[in-house]
This record gives C-alpha cells, sequence and structure tokens, in this order.
C-alpha cells in the first residue's frame, strides 16, 4: 500500500492511536479519520508526508501538543484537527505551510500566543482557532485583516483590534502610553489644524464650478488622474477600447502612463441615477479593503466626467464563462470561484465596520482575474447598514461525507436553495456558507485523488 493516494475512515468507531506506519506513505495526497475515538498523540513522523494536501483529523480524542514537525507538510491545503484533547502551544512552522488554505484548530486546549508567522501564509482563507485557552495579541497582518471575531472566540487571553471583539493590548508601560497618547493627540491637533488652513487655501484657488458633491469625493489618498489622460488611454474613448456597457455608463481598456492595465468606468451623466451611483461607489470602494473585490485604483471627477480606473480582469465576468460557447469552467474552478464570492460578501456583511449589502451580485459583476480568481464589482447601488440594523444569520451547517462529482453539484445547488429561502430567518448565513463550500471542496477533492 506505498502508493495509496486516499486514505477515508471518517464517522467510523475506530479507537487506538494512530499506526505510525500511516506517516510513511509518502504518497498520500488526503487523509480523513475524522469522527472516531482515536487517541494518543501525534507523531513526529507527520512532517514526513511532503505531498500530502488534506488533513483531517478533526473530531478524535487525540492529546499531546501539536509537533514542529507539522511545518513539514508542504503541499497541505487543509489541516483540521479540530475538537481534539491538544495542548501547548501553537508551533510557528505552521506558518512555514505556505499552501494552506483552510487551519482549524478549535475546541481544543492550546495556549500562549499566536504565532506571528501565521501572517505569513498569503494563502489563508478561514481559520479557526475559537474555544481555546490562547493569550496575547490576535495578529492583524497578511490575511488576519480578513478573519472576524468568530474565528477567536472563547480565548480569554486575546487583545487586539476592537473588530476582534477582544479588549486592546496594553503597552509593557501603561505610564508612558498615556503619555504618548496625549501627545499623539496633541501633535495631531497641530498638524490637523496646518492641513485644514492648507486645503482651505488650496479649495479657495481652485475651480468655484466643482459641486459640493464632486469635492466630497474622497480622492486624496489615490493616485491623481486628469480628464486629458483619460481621453488619451481610451483613444477619445473610443470604440475599440469598449469592454461593456451597463446601466449608468461604458467600461474602457487602458493602459496609464507607467504601464498598468485598467478598466475605467465611465458613468453616463445624460441619463437619471449616475451620480448618485458614482457617489456610492467612490464612497463603498474607498473604505473596504479585500482580494476578492475589485480595487479601485483612482478617479476623475468634474463637471463634465465622473470616472472610476479599476484594476483590470482579463478574464472578464462570470456570465461569460458560463453562457458563452467559447468558454468551460470544471467544477473545481465552479467552486474556487463560488468560495471567492461568498468570501467577498462574508467581508462585506461582517468584516467592516458597517454592513455592506452589494444589492446586485449576478455572474455579470462577478470579474475572473490572470489566475481566475473571482472579485465581486459594481457596487453603484449597494447599501450600507447603519446602526440598529443587522444582518439575520440562523442556519447551522450540514456534516458533508463522500462526494461523487454528481452529489457536489447536488450539495451546492441545495446550498444554493438554502440560500434563496423566502424568509429571512430561514436563509442559512454568510459564514456558515463559506465553511460548506469548502466542505464541499474537500470532499470532492477527496473524489478526484481516488480517480
Amino acid at each position: 500500500m506505498t502508493s495509496l493516494r486516499t486514505l477515508d475512515l471518517g464517522f467510523n468507531q475506530l479507537t487506538s492511536s494512530i499506526p505510525l506506519n500511516l506517516w510513511r506513505l509518502k504518497d498520500l495526497l488526503l487523509v480523513d479519520l475524522s469522527s472516531n475515538y482515536l487517541n494518543g498523540p501525534l507523531a513526529l513522523d507527520i512532517g514526513n508526508m511532503n505531498v500530502l494536501r488534506a488533513l483531517d483529523l478533526s473530531k478524535n480524542q487525540i492529546t499531546g501538543r501539536i509537533p514542529v514537525a507539522i511545518g513539514g507538510l508542504k503541499s497541505i491545503e487543509n489541516l483540521s484537527l479540530a475538537v481534539n484533547r491538544l495542548d501547548g502551544s501553537i508551533p510557528t512552522s505552521i506558518g512555514e505551510l505556505l499552501s494552506l488554505e483552510v487551519l482549524d484548530l478549535s475546541y481544543n486546549n492550546l495556549y500562549g500566543e499566536i504565532p506571528k508567522s501565521l501572517e505569513e501564509l498569503s494563502y489563508l482563507k478561514y481559520i479557526n482557532l475559537s474555544f481555546n485557552k490562547l493569550r496575547g495579541e490576535i495578529p492583524s497582518r497578511g490575511q488576519f485583516v480578513h478573519f472576524l471575531a468568530t474565528s477567536f472566540i472563547s480565548n480569554n487571553g486575546l487583545c487586539g483590534e476592537a473588530r476582534m471583539q477582544v479588549p486592546p493590548c496594553k503597552g509593557k508601560n501603561a505610564i508612558g502610553m498615556r503619555i504618548l497618547k496625549y501627545v499623539s493627540i496633541a501633535v495631531g491637533l497641530m498638524v490637523l489644524g496646518v492641513c485644514l488652513v492648507f486645503f482651505s487655501i488650496r479649495r479657495h484657488k481652485r475651480n468655484a464650478k466643482l459641486s459640493h458633491d464632486t469635492n466630497s469625493i474622497p480622492l486624496a489618498t489615490w493616485r491623481r488622474i486628469s480628464h486629458q489622460e483619460l481621453i488619451r488611454v481610451t483613444e477619445g474613448f473610443s470604440a475599440n477600447k469598449l469592454l461593456g456597457e451597463g446601466s449608468f455608463g461604458f467600461v474602457y481598456k487602458g493602459t496609464l502612463l507607467e504601464g498598468t492595465i485598467v478598466a475605467i468606468k465611465v458613468f453616463n451623466l445624460q441619463v437619471e441615477g449616475p451620480f448618485k451611483s458614482f457617489h456610492r461607489e467612490c464612497e463603498v470602494l474607498h473604505n473596504i479593503r479585500h482580494r476578492n473585490l475589485v480595487k479601485i485604483i483612482t478617479a476623475c471627477c468634474n463637471m463634465d466626467l465622473k470616472a472610476l480606473v479599476l484594476e483590470y480582469m482579463p478574464n472578464g465576468n462570470l456570465d461569460m464563462w458560463l453562457y458563452s460557447e467559447n468558454h468551460r469552467l470544471n467544477m473545481l474552478q465552479r467552486l474556487n470561484i463560488m468560495i471567492d464570492v461568498a468570501t467577498a460578501v462574508e467581508y462585506l456583511h461582517l468584516g467592516y465596520t458597517t454592513p455592506i449589502v452589494h444589492c446586485d451580485l449576478k455572474p455579470t459583476n462577478v470579474l475572473l482575474d490572470e489566475d481566475m480568481v473571482g472579485h465581486v464589482a459594481d457596487f453603484g447601488i449597494s447599501k450600507l447598514l447603519g446602526d440598529g440594523v443587522s444582518l439575520t444569520q440562523t442556519m447551522t451547517l450540514a456534516t458533508i461525507g463522500y462526494m461523487a462529482p454528481g452529489e457536489c453539484l447536488l450539495s451546492t445547488m441545495g446550498l444554493a436553495l438554502r440560500c434563496c429561502a423566502d424568509s429571512p430567518e430561514q436563509r442559512i448565513g454568510i459564514e456558515n456558507v463559506l465553511a460548506t463550500l469548502n466542505k464541499i471542496k474537500l470532499k470532492f477533492l477527496k473524489d478526484i485523488s481516488r480517480r
């Protein structure tokens, strides 16, 4: 059995410890021993499985520490050790698993700090460290900017940003920090005063014809671009540069002076609604940052032109790939795009201080980059939910076992129907949608590896 590629013994009643010989099967791609009664510690030989892509040991009775040797799983994408009896600290070597997308260590007895090395996991899409005994600061860089408070709940010793619903971290020298705070406030007020005077003078000298709405667009942090440059890069808004047409205007392809290829969304000022749409997109895109949302590079706003300059997506939109005879998506690509969109929507609903409802999510508003990664676009009619308005999410996750391709499609359709329930109380929450899609993908990969 030295050439075994998949080992799926999940949801049985297996007891005793995991045999040492298992970790010496170096050709394994997927191991699922979840939902059994396995006990004992994890062997150091676990690090020998350097082609393993998915390891699920959740819902067992495994004890001891997570071995440092786990950093040898160089190809691992999904790692779940949840609901066991593991203790000790999270090894920093997990930060060496550069292909890792899903990490679940919840419901254990892990203590110590969350390693800063996890900030280096650029492909990490889901993390769950809840219900442990962790302490210290929650990392705030890398993919951690996208994670939510639910990933870290029931760890009473954690501190960090307010959005994580934990206390702020205390400095080593409270008096020094207090002095620094007051000095920072004083300096900040002085700088603010100087800036107000400077911008007041500068604004007075600018074109008095610009409306209040035009001046309120948050362009200060964006690269400046002129009306003339947009005319140049689009060859006078030529039909040859036209990428598409929407309800509020046109989208052109252009190349900026530094060589950056961009998409330029020009709003049609002759129809009703573009002013509000333009300002709404500026407001939303200026304040949010996420790998699955289309990035705004700059904007041009004057009496004659309102345009957004966006990152260019060479593979077009999802609608083209779903309904064109010349394009095809396999099942794994479809799952990945669904996960990308769900990740973006989860961030919009739960990961930003003010929840954002897109209101127009459809295949034409999902754009694909050169790696076929999905990016949600077009926030022209989105709504920002203020205080007192919340998103109701009540449905719970289902457990997904072995899945053939046909079952994968059925599970995905079933999830879609749960998202479309008539009553909001019956709809599955977006964070559970994302977790379910990741489970469907994992089980689908099992089937692929068996072939």
